[in-house]
């Protein structure tokens, strides 16, 4: 096990840099005419916006008719094997979708599959959706379904998520529909306060006393004059509104009132620009400019101090400015422009009393799991009664009937329920997911998007560690409940099994290890070789897709199955990767829980004989002990334990009590 994580952590060092190759260069370089074309009719011209150059806009004439950008630029998104993909949108200036194109993917449940178009159609009909709405709940009257493509939920659901809020990304980056997505002011509240509850409350920022440019006693004040509660103080009712009437509607302003110091400086007339301030919010730089600027005389709070200079700059909407998150005025010392630490930073944040909280939109995640809430209530049921199982293994394999009908009785719910008609089938993939989060980040909604998955992922890691991988393998797995249905019914006809030699099985075990560490070590490399590689998996042909897949593939699943007949769990035992997986997780289990006796293994090899999938050896050093690695927890073992009958430590015991 060792010598299996220095491999992986040698190969994600060597590749890390390159896993996310896949998407290179800016928004214009992956961007064409013809797709352009596609969702904008007869545009004219596009532009990088001045703000955000990963946005496009799109003009037709000297009229902007929407924008263009990338869900990967946007919001990294990333799929369901976590590698990246990238949807082009097109966003109307009215707020709605104008188009989508999934240009670049390489998720595992579409590669290579006859059913890829369902995807691709699948993001081209997010078109017209109205981003101003928020991301709606999935429901049969709704102009897109997340749960649309068939056996794709995490992917069209993560996809459908990339589209959204990239499209509520860009708006907000261009300034579109600001106040839908985010807390706003309260711009109509009225409230009468003194210059001192001004500077108390937090409405305005005011600093004295400083030293800054040869001036010894230096003052400043800094506020948002937007809000009424505090221009109709400053200014009073009737300027207050004159001012904000001769501003755009998406327009802010600010109030700047100093002695000393001269934050105009008086190079400004000539220039047209202020040059000794400017704000910063986040990684905004604002510089004002004449145009910007409204000289006021006085400030009209009650008992404010005298200002020689007061200004008002406003904001315009280009540059994205939100007034409710922090910002600070940076005064410039001109005279060592160089020296940046020579310069004053005042900072400022709006008092939560103005700011009106905006809901949340509900994540997707949550509107599936609300969705899925009956089918989540079936699988936890039958997790319970897994665990109830687990728990009362002793007394339960007493009855070896009864308990032969509750393995069967489960194994064909976890094959027809859990795999054909949920599609909750865990791969390789999900282990990949868990361990890439050092390279794609730990997205918890990436997990949670599909609530099956998510459940028995988090269901088998905890069993694995408690228990080693056998809970998961022999219980939970739909492809090996296939497996094992086959080999039942085909020892009912009294068709007989073919096992291999003992002294092959431990080279054959170490296949599935090799296969694991490849696997992980290429998806490093390029996860479309990856995706290819764990094609070793016949889980999605036999589960997901229900055999309707190429006949290269179906005839693979096939064969394995057609030797499940011979041998029990062929696949399982020796090549299955997710099940090398856990595994490898099972070596620091807690505790094995199975009743094992002296004398098992020597004289006795009752058990050895009765394992079906042969991990109780006959020989060598670990001679009648359970490998728990390979164990698939049938509790054949334990009923052979259990059995008065047949276990010959209690045939003998019997006799000496009748005797």
């Amino acid at each position: 096990m060792k010598n299996f994580t220095i491999i992986i952590f040698i190969l994600s060092v060597l590749f890390a840099k390159s896993s996310f190759g896949e998407i290179l260069g800016k928004i214009n370089e992956r961007v064409d005419e013809l797709l352009i074309s596609q969702f904008f009719d007869n545009y004219t011209h596009i532009k990088n916006n001045e703000n955000d150059d990963r946005i496009i806009e799109v003009f037709k004439n000297n009229k902007i008719e929407g924008y263009i950008f990338s869900t990967w630029d946007m919001v990294q998104s990333l799929g369901y094997d976590r590698s990246p993909y990238e949807i082009i949108i097109g966003l109307n200036f009215s707020g709605t979708i104008a188009g989508a194109k999934l240009t670049y993917h390489n998720e595992p449940l579409f590669e290579h599959d006859i059913s890829e178009s369902a995807l691709l159609e699948y993001v081209e009909r997010t078109k017209d959706i109205n981003i101003a709405n928020g991301m709606s709940r999935a429901s049969r009257d709704k102009p897109i379904r997340p749960d649309t493509v068939h056996r794709g939920t995490i992917s069209s659901n993560l996809m459908h998520e990339a589209i959204f809020k990239s499209a509520r990304n860009a708006s907000l980056s261009v300034g579109l529909f600001q106040s839908s997505f985010s807390n706003r002011l309260n711009y109509l509240k009225e409230i009468e306060l003194s210059w001192e509850e001004l500077v108390k409350k937090k409405y305005v920022t005011y600093k004295n006393n400083y030293i800054f440019g040869g001036y010894e006693k230096s003052e400043l004040a800094l506020t948002l004059i937007s809000p009424r509660a505090i221009g109709y103080n400053i200014l009073k009712k009737r300027s207050h509104d004159k001012l904000m009437a001769s501003l755009n509607a998406k327009d802010n302003a600010i109030l700047i009132a100093g002695n000393g110091y001269s934050f105009k400086g008086d190079k400004w007339r000539s220039s047209k620009l202020f040059d000794r301030i400017r704000l910063v919010q986040e990684d905004k730089i604002i510089y004002f400019k004449a145009s910007d600027h409204t000289r006021v005389s006085k400030i009209q709070a009650k008992n404010s101090p005298i200002f020689k200079e007061i200004s008002i700059f406003k904001i315009s909407p280009k540059y994205n400015f939100d007034p409710t998150k922090p910002w600070y005025l940076e005064i410039v010392d001109t005279e060592n422009i160089e020296k940046i630490s020579n310069n004053i930073l005042i900072p400022y944040l709006i008092n939560d009393e103005l700011v009106i909280n905006k809901s949340k939109p509900i994540p997707m995640w949550l509107n599936v799991w609300l969705d899925s809430k009956f089918r989540i209530l079936i699988l936890i049921t039958a997790l319970l009664v897994l665990t109830l199982i687990t728990v009362f293994q002793e007394k339960i394999s007493k009855y070896r009937i009864t308990y032969k009908y509750i393995r069967m009785s489960y194994l064909l719910f976890t094959l027809i329920w859990i795999g054909w008609y949920t599609g909750a089938q865990l791969s390789i993939f999900n282990i990949l997911s868990l361990i890439r989060i050092p390279l794609t980040g730990a997205d918890l909604n990436f997990f949670l998007i599909d609530p099956l998955i998510f459940i028995i992922l988090a269901f088998t890691i905890i069993s694995t560690i408690v228990l080693g991988r056998g809970l998961f393998c022999g219980w939970l797995c739909p492809f090996g409940a296939l497996q094992e249905i086959i080999s039942f019914i085909a020892k009912q006809i009294g068709i007989k099994k073919k096992e291999l030699p003992e002294k092959y099985y431990n080279k054959l075990w170490t296949i599935k290890y090799f296969l694991l560490v490849g696997i992980i070590g290429v998806s490093f490399i390029s996860m479309e070789t990856a995706s290819s590689i764990a094609e070793i998996e016949p889980f999605k042909t036999a589960i997901m897709r229900h055999f309707n897949r190429g006949l290269p593939y179906v005839s693979y699943a096939l064969i394995l199955l057609i030797i499940s007949i011979f041998m029990e769990r062929g696949f399982c035992r020796f090549i299955c990767p997710l099940g090398g997986s856990l595994a490898l997780l099972g070596k620091i289990r807690i505790t094995d829980n199975l009743k094992r006796r002296k004398e098992c293994g020597s004289p006795c090899n009752l058990c050895s004989t009765s394992c079906p999938v042969k991990a109780i050896p006959s020989q060598g050093v670990n001679k009648g002990k359970i490998i728990m690695s390979e164990c698939f927890r049938c509790l054949d073992c334990q009923l052979e334990y259990s059995d008065n009958h047949r276990c010959p430590p209690l045939v003998q015991l019997n006799k000496n009590k009748v005797i």
